[in-house]
C-alpha cells in the first residue's frame, strides 16, 4: 500500500512539475512575440523601411529622419501577453504614439492601429487608447481599449475627461 501510494504520488508530482514547466513555456512564447517586430521597426528606422511587410504597417512619422522613436511593452487588456506600442521621444508633455502592434491571433504581430497626417495615438490612464485625428480644423477623438479576444479596439463611450493622455518612459531603437 505504501508502495503504491509513493509512486501515484511521484507520477503526480511529475506531471505537476511537467505542466508548469508546459505553462512557462506558453508564457514565454506569448510574451516574446514582439521581438521580432522591434527589430523590424528597430531595422526599418535606420534603414528607411525598404522591405515594408504588409501586417506590420509603417507610419509616415517613423520615416521621419529628424524624431527620435522608441517602444513600450504594455498589456492592455491583461490577458497576460504585452502589446507593442511605437512612439516618439520627444520633451512633450504627453508620449504621442504612431503605432500599435499587437499579436492577432490570426495573423501573428499585426499593427491594428498607426498614426499619421495629423493623427496621433495616445495611452491614457487605465490602458485606454485615445486617438486624435485631424478633420480639416477641427480635431475627432475617440476613446478605445484593446481586446485581444476579438482582435479589436471597442470604443469606449464617455472617454472625454475621465482617461487623460500621460507621459511614459519608452525604450529607445
Amino acid at each position: 500500500m505504501k508502495r503504491t501510494f509513493a509512486i501515484v504520488m511521484t507520477v503526480t508530482l511529475m506531471l505537476s512539475v511537467l505542466g508548469a514547466a508546459g505553462c512557462a513555456s506558453q508564457t514565454k512564447i506569448k510574451n516574446e512575440w514582439s521581438k521580432n517586430a522591434i527589430e523590424y521597426y528597430r531595422n526599418g528606422i535606420k534603414n528607411g523601411f525598404a522591405n515594408e511587410e504588409r501586417n506590420l504597417s509603417v507610419s509616415p512619422y517613423l520615416k521621419d529622419k529628424s524624431k527620435q522613436f522608441g517602444y513600450l511593452l504594455r498589456d492592455l487588456d491583461g490577458d497576460g501577453v504585452d502589446e507593442l506600442l511605437i512612439g516618439i521621444i520627444d520633451n512633450g508633455i504627453d508620449t504621442k504614439f504612431t503605432s500599435v502592434v499587437v499579436r492577432h491571433s490570426s495573423f501573428g504581430a499585426y499593427c491594428l492601429l498607426s498614426a499619421g497626417n495629423g493623427n496621433y495615438i495616445y495611452l491614457c490612464s487605465q490602458n485606454v487608447i485615445r486617438m486624435d485625428s485631424a478633420r480639416g480644423s477641427a480635431t475627432e477623438t475617440i476613446y478605445m481599449k484593446w481586446n485581444s479576444r476579438s482582435n479589436s479596439f471597442p470604443h469606449v463611450p464617455d472617454g472625454e475627461g475621465k482617461y487623460l493622455p500621460m507621459k511614459w518612459e519608452l525604450t529607445a531603437f
